[in-house]
């Protein structure tokens, strides 16, 4: 009997946190913000490849008054939502773009903070963590990804938007069944099961659970309530305005959605996507991919380079026309993350909107690409989650008798940021703690 009962119990949790409907604790919290006017924080991680060039990539000026050079100008029209980040080095572990790639969001641990933060938070949302790429797996080699469930265990996004949609929100054309499914009762999906347990119970025990199963019900149409007058752009995801399409019949090398002709367009794609996912509370973390270090990516129609990317990231002072190119490309990719902060801008959320409920960090996993170093990383945080005082420079270069401070730090204060009460995550060699001056 009492085996029976806790594999039951076991079931019955199980089922809240992955099975069949929504959470009951994802139910309850929806019904609490939409009642308190509250919203939880999220992260957003995006990662693009191959490093950059310092002298072109970090601000000048002093902390509120500052120019952005040639790769990050394109963010002058959003850096009001931007905290731009120089002298944070990434220590220990690997080397060259393997190494980098394997520590940007582990700090050299097992598990990478995407990962981490999805499962704190995975008794709340229908999924831990989402794990969208841009051609991301496209000549990859199989382990050039930043999210690791583990030691020596990378995840591989998903390249495809439609197979992403549907993963999150069912086939195309069921779109409305994603308001059926917030609205699936608990019980109801568990009546079977929760029939073979009354029928085992004593008369006390089985009189206790009629009761837990009616207060149960008495919150679940309370939150269908406040989960109708919530969710109508979850009901209703304004996504693939375009009618983005796989060919009938394509059969060729790469795969459509990784040809370099799609790459902007399933770029787009995966954005708004990362945005629904945050913004309909299906997760509370995101992880956007493009491409991957040693990029293979040539995108001459979008940015007017003519060379790929990870050959223009070859530059130096004898082939001007490799760092003009690098230049384009730096340029296109910044243009994507100011897209990607006024989409989150755009969305309504709590008392605000959806930035201002993440943490958003744009990475790479090299500092200067000619020199393959893990110096003066290219690091940009945006969002407010937390209390981020953003539109500032801060420049940690001179941190520790002028060797530059700790990413790592800077991962513990995005965890801290989204409510995550850890002190040190990953490399430890330059102390604990958050990254100083960022909140408060």
């Amino acid at each position: 009997m009492t085996r029976s009962i806790l594999t039951r119990r076991g079931f019955l949790a199980g089922m809240l946190r992955t099975g069949t409907a929504l959470p009951l604790s994802a139910l309850l919290h929806r019904a609490a913000l939409a009642q308190e006017g509250a919203a939880p924080m999220r992260a957003l991680f995006v990662y693009i490849p191959d490093g950059c060039a310092p002298s072109l990539w970090h601000p000048s000026g002093s902390t509120h008054d500052f120019a952005l050079p040639a790769m990050t100008e394109p963010l002058a029209a959003v850096q009001q939502h931007c905290v731009f980040l120089e002298g944070l080095n990434m220590y220990a572990g690997g080397s060259t773009h393997e190494g980098g790639m394997a520590k940007v969001l582990t700090a050299t641990g097992d598990v990478s903070l995407d990962v981490f933060v999805g499962q704190y938070y995975r008794d709340r949302t229908p999924h831990a963590s989402i794990h969208l790429g841009v051609a991301s797996n496209h000549q990859n080699g199989g382990s050039n990804h930043m999210s690791y469930l583990g030691a020596n265990q990378p995840v591989s996004p998903e390249d495809n938007p439609l197979s992403a949609y549907e993963r999150l929100f069912g086939p195309p054309g069921g779109v409305a069944d994603v308001a059926n499914r917030r609205r699936l009762s608990v019980l109801d999906a568990a009546v079977e099961d929760l029939g073979r347990l009354q029928s085992r119970l004593g008369q006390t025990q089985r009189l206790k659970l009629e009761q837990h199963m009616d207060a149960l019900r008495e919150v679940e149409n309370r939150i269908v309530a406040a989960d109708q007058g919530s969710a109508g752009a979850c009901r209703q995801p304004d996504w693939n305005r375009a009618g983005w399409s796989m060919p009938d019949g394509y059969n060729s090398y790469p795969l459509y959605y990784n040809r370099d002709d799609q790459f902007a367009e399933v770029g787009r794609l995966q954005m708004d996507l990362g945005v629904l996912a945050l913004g309909c509370d299906l997760t509370r973390s995101v992880s956007l991919q493009w491409s991957h270090p040693v990029s293979p990516a040539h995108l001459e129609p979008e940015t007017g380079a003519t060379q790929r990317h990870h050959d223009s990231s070859h530059f130096d002072a004898g082939n001007l026309d490799s760092a003009a190119n690098f230049v384009r490309y730096k340029r296109w990719f910044t243009e994507q993350f100011a897209y990607l902060l006024r989409a989150l801008d755009a969305q309504p959320d709590g008392d605000g909107t959806l930035l201002d409920h993440t943490v958003v960090f744009l990475c790479s996993e090299l500092g200067h690409s000619s020199r393959h170093d893990h110096r003066n990383m290219p690091f940009v945080l945006a969002g407010r989650a937390g209390g981020l005082e953003t539109g500032r420079y801060l420049d940690y270069g001179s941190a520790h008798d002028g060797d530059g401070e700790t990413h790592a730090k800077l991962l513990v204060s995005i965890a801290n940021a989204v409510g995550i009460p850890i002190e040190r995550f990953g490399y430890t060699g330059h102390g604990a703690g958050p990254l100083p001056g960022l909140y408060g």
